[in-house]
């Protein structure tokens, strides 16, 4: 299982990498759409356009960095780290309802024919998982899990 975990954080960082070129991608065409937008006799409808422009290349512009910082934080854990008794920030585990990799914030994928919840240890449900170990159950929004296999 070592070398899907290597493959699952390969693949979240694929994820990422996806996220910041289509952020970076839609940064230049808002650019590329303020500069081709010409001014008409109608002075306000240019100064309008422009700053809506500005808005959007704004909001691309923060989840760029939004991305970069999931990046930045991926990049920092060691999915081929040895075993570890309990759940840590990096530790892939399976329960009854799943696979659940505690590393950043991407939510499902599917990864080898598996869906893997990729989650931040700062979720709700990280936090409670922080510290587990193979066989203890835990209540979480009404659902019961037990911790079956850790890596």
């Amino acid at each position: 299982m070592s070398t899907f975990k290597i493959t699952l954080h390969q693949a979240c960082l694929a994820r990422i990498d996806q996220s910041i070129a289509a952020a970076t991608q839609a940064m230049e065409d808002a650019q590329n759409s303020a500069n081709q937008e010409t001014k008409s006799s109608v002075g306000d409808k240019y100064e309008t356009g422009r700053a809506m422009m500005q808005l959007e290349k704004d909001k691309f512009a923060q989840q760029l960095a939004q991305s970069q910082e999931l990046r930045l934080q991926l990049e920092q854990l060691n999915p081929s780290n040895g075993y570890s008794s309990s759940i840590q920030l990096g530790s892939l585990l399976r329960s009854n309802e799943g696979y659940y990799y505690l590393a950043v914030s991407l939510g499902k994928i599917m990864h080898e024919g598996k869906a893997v919840y990729v989650l931040s240890a700062a979720a709700p449900l990280g936090q409670v998982l922080l510290g587990k170990k193979v066989g203890d159950k835990i209540q979480f929004q009404g659902r019961r899990i037990e911790i079956l296999e850790l890596w």
